[in-house]
């Protein structure tokens, strides 16, 4: 009886070993690499004819953040992340070092405005690369 207890209690403690696992030792190889990635800002305009008083030394502000869903698109074509902007026009995705075209959404309704164009962006291991985004309304 107990040999029995003895070999259910190294079992036991053989299985909890086993379960925890390595624990890292902090050499080299070993952390986590900083995130990297993509953050920016999706800017709509103009969104008032572009032209201004006559004579006046600042142009109309036409610009306003806007909501925007982008497709992120590695080098070999295969969409690997979506974003879409919030209501100041700010994004942020995470992303592993690489090349990627950052590809904006046309508009839902079928609309040819606004448009934005595809931007290609290389992501460096431990930085997020700043971008802005802009959607055209086609407005002039």
């Amino acid at each position: 009886m107990i040999r029995r207890h003895i070999l259910l209690a190294l079992a036991a403690g053989a299985l909890l070993l086993a379960g925890c696992g390595e624990i890292p030792n902090g050499s080299p190889g070993t952390t986590t690499p900083p995130p990297s990635g993509v953050r920016g800002t999706v800017i709509l305009g103009p969104t008032c004819p572009i032209g201004g008083e006559p004579g006046a030394s600042d142009p109309i502000p036409c610009l306003t953040p806007y909501v925007a869903q982008l497709v992120v698109v590695d080098g070999q074509g295969v969409a690997v992340a979506q974003v879409t902007s919030d209501a100041d026009g700010r994004f942020e995705v995470t992303l592993p070092p690489g090349d990627y075209v950052i590809t904006p959404t046309p508009p839902a309704s079928g609309d040819l405005f606004p448009i934005a164009q595809p931007l290609s962006v290389v992501v460096i291991a431990g930085e997020y690369l700043e971008i802005q985004i802009n959607y055209d309304t086609g407005i002039r």
